[in-house]
């Protein structure tokens, strides 16, 4: 019997110095989602690009070569590092100007990576000096940003219309900022583009260009 106490008292004992563990819950943070990939350029319908690398400053550059009034010829003149013939690419009778470096055509004065300067310099330049002096001349100018660059948009136009007679000629690019100086992708219309399709032109032209522009890479070297 008294085994039978000790034991009962033991176990209160024993009992009463317990004591009681508290758990704690450690929340564990969510994971941060993987922002999903941007998604890749889609080039402009019915138009063939091809794809060039290494040719003077642009490491890679998609090249318009048919559709939608687009061609190219061969010039033997261009040429990629591994010694690939370039074509020219034409729209409608006049030929695309591609210039990675805008300073190597005009004389710029100051920053020639603003393409604010950049278009100042333009302006004045052989490309825009006689057109702006005439009376009836429309000029649209605007940034717009493209892959993460603001690119300077421009579109000049000179119209004739008579009552017999009415065509469009126009100038049409953009200057694009890389590295410390600007690219420059421009259209100067080769023939008479009548009232009724050149907003048409200029909706191809301008999905061409953009695309080109979302693509395009420059070499960092050169």
């Amino acid at each position: 019997m008294k085994q039978i106490i000790y034991f009962l008292m033991i176990v209160a004992f024993i009992s009463s110095c317990s004591t009681s563990k508290k758990v704690e819950t450690v929340s564990t943070p969510a994971p941060t989602p993987t922002p999903a990939p941007a998604p890749a350029p889609v080039p402009p319908a019915d138009i063939t690009f091809i794809p060039f690398e290494n040719f003077k400053s642009f490491a890679s550059l998609q090249m318009p070569m048919k559709g939608k009034g687009f061609g190219n010829e061969i010039n033997y003149n261009k040429k990629t590092d591994a010694g690939e013939n370039v074509p020219s690419s034409r729209y409608k009778g006049g030929h695309l100007i591609l210039n990675s470096d805008f300073s190597n055509m005009i004389k710029i004065e100051g920053d020639s990576g603003d393409v604010n300067i950049v278009l100042e310099a333009f302006q004045k330049s052989i490309f825009l000096r006689s057109w702006l002096k005439k009376e009836n001349i429309n000029e649209q100018y605007s940034d717009v940003v493209i892959a993460g660059k603001t690119c300077k948009r421009f579109l000049v136009t000179y119209g004739i219309h008579r009552e017999d007679y009415s065509a469009e000629f126009y100038k049409f690019g953009y200057i694009i900022p890389h590295h410390n100086t600007t690219a420059f992708f421009f259209m100067d219309s080769g023939g008479i583009s009548s009232p009724d399709s050149f907003e048409k032109d200029i909706e191809v032209l301008d999905s061409v260009f953009t695309y080109m522009i979302e693509t395009v890479e420059f070499r960092e070297n050169q």
